[in-house]
């Protein structure tokens, strides 16, 4: 770890709690307390994987192994867990992994000799003292074996958290606009510093530039976290950071209740269709079609997959709100677009991995374009009144603000994870509410996009209040608490400084 990786990264804790460990090991061992051979097989084995996991994270994403990553592993289907290892796997975590294989083989016939009879007790008792030493001291917060306990947990329980109320009557919703369509595209991973559009320097959303003066487009919107089965759900429910209530509606639900056919359309998968947060949501629609369902689970289909069925839909009759789910500029990032949208190169003189991996993303957020764009035209083309709304589920950081790696981490943070694009079109005969307001620099973050969809279209439910929805006048400003307990703007401005 000295030579491949910045001393830096490794705080004392980390250094303790792994010296600790080793320690549990040694004295189970000491105190002769597993007696079979297999038994000290399996111990030597998970000690030698608990450094395979350690190691490999600080290599690969400069990391510690936290609970975050089995949010990802638990989340993530074959194909995707595939593309991560071909990603991140190099010659460092190769030999790496070779020169662990080999300590194992050395480690598990070793044997420390019985030299009193008080040798099992002193194992035992100084292996539990040691285990609870590391819970109230918190450095077993380092463990990377507590955290796939806790992660897994966390997963569970985030699951069974996410109680949806469909109980919504009719009554309880108040229909002040008769407008017909909405469209409310989520995308994915996709940060708002690496889109034309928002500044940045490669022209990579030319559709959408030329519409610009046709879209009411929003410049600092954050996402709540990094990790889209904890943003999401907070931006299609009446969930937000300071819910305390168990019980949510969600926004597929009161359109339902509204008298508006639902329809979802999504490019990534369900983990099955009740049984993630997400698709819990999404099954309450009239209709619902997950894609990489259908295929098999593969993320290689491109969202262009989604818009025929998406057209035949707005030639359906009927007052109607459709919810696409993009893949967006998911990682793989060289996968999320054909190669006629191939743009950008890394520059030949400078074609390390940090700029071809730049360029994929850039040739990925360049195909988004031509997605929101062709979905927009279609809506447009239907002459209703009717409105589109585009945020991401959360960001993502491609070696921003001088870090080394790309991707997300609830460790490593930068601004680029939350900062994320929200833009809103709408037809010439759509109804505004009356105290609507466009204020493009407005601090907003997206757990209200639930209010702000209900507002904004002129379908409220009694859960909404219109003081959390972006687009009114009486929209009251608020702390912007990231991963649960950071204030972004404090953190961020701080760091900055």
């Amino acid at each position: 770890m000295l030579i491949f990786i910045d001393w830096n990264l490794l705080g004392r804790e980390d250094v303790i709690e792994d010296f600790l460990f080793c320690l549990t090991v040694v004295l189970l061992l000491y105190g002769n307390v597993l007696k079979k051979q297999f038994l000290v097989d399996a111990l030597c084995f998970f000690y030698v994987w608990y450094f395979v996991m350690e190691t490999t994270s600080y290599l690969a994403v400069s990391s510690n192994f936290s609970s975050s990553y089995m949010y990802l592993l638990l989340e993530s289907n074959k194909q995707e867990l595939s593309e991560f290892t071909k990603a991140y796997f190099s010659l460092p975590i190769f030999l790496f992994i070779i020169l662990s294989g080999a300590i194992f083989f050395i480690i598990r016939k070793k044997r420390l000799k019985q030299s009193n009879k008080y040798q099992s007790a002193v194992g035992i008792l100084g292996c539990t003292a040691i285990v609870v030493l590391l819970k109230l001291t918190g450095l077993i917060e380092n463990n990377a074996y507590h955290n796939i306990v806790r992660g897994t947990y966390g997963y569970i329980t985030l699951q069974n958290s996410l109680k949806l109320n469909t109980n919504i009557k009719a009554e309880d919703i108040s229909v002040k606009a008769d407008n017909e369509v909405l469209v409310f595209v989520l995308g994915e991973s996709t940060a708002r510093n690496r889109m034309e559009i928002y500044g940045y320097n490669r022209k990579n959303t030319p559709l959408l530039n030329a519409i610009k003066d046709s879209l009411l487009v929003y410049n600092n919107v954050i996402s709540t976290d990094v990790f889209t089965l904890k943003a999401l759900p907070k931006m299609l429910t009446s969930l937000d950071v300071d819910s305390k209530k168990e019980n949510h509606f969600n926004i597929v639900e009161v359109f339902n209740a509204a008298g508006y056919t639902t329809y979802w359309l999504s490019n990534q998968r369900p983990i099955s269709y009740h049984d993630n947060a997400i698709s819990k949501i999404a099954s309450r629609a009239k209709m619902f079609k997950f894609y990489n369902h259908i295929i098999d689970k593969n993320t290689l289909v491109l969202d262009e997959i989604l818009l025929p069925d998406y057209n035949n839909i707005l030639k359906k009759p009927g007052k109607k709100a459709i919810f696409i789910r993009l893949i967006g500029t998911h990682f793989d990032y060289n996968k999320r677009y054909p190669s006629t949208f191939n743009k950008f190169n890394a520059n030949p003189k400078h074609k390390s991995k940090e700029n071809i991996t730049i360029s994929h993303y850039d040739n990925a957020v360049f195909y988004n374009d031509f997605i929101l764009y062709s979905i927009l035209e279609s809506l447009e083309k239907m002459n209703t009144k009717s409105a589109l709304l585009y945020l991401s589920d959360h960001g993502e950081n491609i070696y921003d603000d001088g870090t080394s790696f790309f991707g997300r981490s609830e460790e490593v943070i930068t601004k680029s994870m939350f900062e994320i694009p929200f833009l809103l079109w709408t037809s010439n005969s759509f109804t505004f509410p009356k105290d609507f307001e466009y204020k493009p620099d407005r601090v907003f973050m997206a757990d209200h996009t639930y209010e702000s969809i209900g507002h904004v279209f002129g379908v409220m439910h009694k859960s909404m209040d219109a003081s959390k929805s972006i687009f009114s006048k009486s929209f009251k400003p608020r702390q912007r608490k990231v991963l649960g307990t950071i204030d972004f703007d404090d953190y961020f401005s701080v760091k900055d400084e």
